[in-house]
């Protein structure tokens, strides 16, 4: 009976190690990449959010100028479609 109890103790703390292990692998992450990288992580927290908004207003503009060109292109089509038009009703 004690080796029961015993094989089941052992049981629940294999099931707790794996779910703790959970919990403690992105800190120990974190950590071996700092000391990989020779870098605090706490300094550079915000450089993701900076990164990102300098992406979001690069293609803000790219946009602007590709809906420019398309405005522009769909004018060109258009007018030359209807010249093309004209010419076969004449």
């Amino acid at each position: 009976m004690p080796t029961r109890k015993l094989a089941q103790s052992l049981a629940w703390i294999r099931v707790f190690a794996r779910r703790a292990w959970w919990y403690v692998r992105p800190a120990v992450a974190r950590v071996a990449l700092a000391l990989v990288l020779r870098t605090d992580p706490v300094a550079e927290a915000g450089e993701g959010v900076i990164s990102t908004a300098i992406v979001v207003v690069i293609m803000a503009f790219l946009a602007v100028g590709l809906w420019f060109a398309f405005k522009t292109i769909m004018a060109n089509a258009t007018t030359t479609v209807s010249n093309q038009v004209a010419q076969l009703g004449s």
